[in-house]
């Protein structure tokens, strides 16, 4: 059980603060950092015997420009341990490292040199530090020796762990730091400039999106109007065709009779003329006196307008008068 209360699962939660700023630290500064890897200075690795590498972040490099110098020391100058630690020391790794050195180190702490360099594998439990501890005085007289350097801080001195090499700190390493960590700040307000404008811009298609879609909605609105005002148009001319074809139908089973009045007319001469007219349809009778009305019967029955003309009753006179009182059934032919 545990006695601290603020420890989950075997971690200090007070440590959170310290491990997230460690691994952030870890991924722009650390040894197998990818930012890093792209952004680090190229690095020229002499020998002693006169050979020479082209280096980038720790790794070599086929091709490349170096614009910084290293100068390699032997393995015989070199005391290298290889440790393995929790990944929880990397909240105070530099700390813990020291206190390895000064425990290890057979020189005096003024004369001692040591760099290290962190890697991990598949256990993201534990890290595994190649240290390397060498004495200033004997570096500063082999480049002086096989280099003729004299000064400490012309020139970076790296030194083999392993399958690795590393930098020795105190010596000239501070110059590429200093422009890893430049090129790492414009970098950054390069990228965040980026995203602003790509922030920007999405908020401008934003808004232009809403305006298109404001517009959108206004034609969508004017439309559905107008296809309203059409429907009730196409309502008000179905009403209206309906309307015209009853007439036409109410026309062609009850005719005109002022028509019917205008054909008699004519058909009337002077001598005759009309009393009573009663329509039922294209059924008409007509009651009427007139000098000759066998003659105005044939004329009326020659007619193509009517299909038939009938008197219902006898031809009569009327009086001493001279006229004939005459009655006749007529039916007119359907409209085609």
């Amino acid at each position: 059980m545990a006695t601290n209360q603020f420890e989950v699962f075997g971690v200090d939660v007070r440590d959170y603060g310290q491990l997230w700023l460690a691994a952030w630290r870890d991924f722009l500064f650390g040894d197998e950092s990818p930012i890093r890897r792209a952004l680090d200075s190229q690095v020229n690795l002499r020998h002693a015997d006169g050979s020479s590498a082209t280096y980038q972040a720790g790794a070599e490099i086929a091709e490349g420009q170096p614009n910084h110098d290293a100068l390699a020391i032997p393995d015989e100058l070199v005391l290298s341990r290889t440790l393995a630690l929790p990944s929880i020391a990397e909240t105070d790794l530099e700390a813990a490292l020291h206190l390895e050195i000064a425990a290890c180190s057979p020189f005096a702490p003024d004369d001692t040199a040591a760099g290290w360099r962190v890697t991990r594998g598949g256990d993201l439990s534990a890290i595994t530090v190649e240290l390397v501890i060498t004495s200033r005085s004997a570096v500063m007289g082999f480049l002086g020796e096989h280099f003729n350097v004299l000064n400490p801080g012309s020139s970076e001195v790296w030194a083999r762990a392993g399958e690795h090499w590393v930098c020795l700190r105190g010596f000239g390493e501070d110059v590429r730091e200093r422009h890893y960590r430049r090129r790492l700040v414009r970098t950054g307000l390069l990228l965040t400039t980026i995203f602003a404008l790509i922030l920007g811009l999405a908020g401008a298609s934003v808004l232009l999106s809403e305006r298109q879609l404001a517009s959108l909605e206004l034609r969508r609105d004017e439309a559905l109007q107008e296809a309203k005002d059409a429907i009730a148009l196409r309502d008000q001319l179905a009403a209206t065709n309906t309307a015209i074809s009853e007439l036409n139908r109410l026309s062609q089973q009850y005719p005109n009779p002022q028509a019917e009045l205008l054909r008699l007319t004519y058909l009337m001469p002077d001598s005759a003329y009309i009393t009573q007219y009663t329509q039922d349809g294209r059924k008409i009778r007509i009651r009427g006196r007139g000098s000759e009305a066998a003659a105005l019967q044939q004329a009326m029955t020659e007619q193509k307008a009517f299909k038939s003309v009938t008197a219902p009753q006898a031809i009569s006179r009327v009086g001493r008068t001279g006229l004939e009182q005459f009655f006749l059934d007529i039916e007119l032919k359907p409209r085609r």
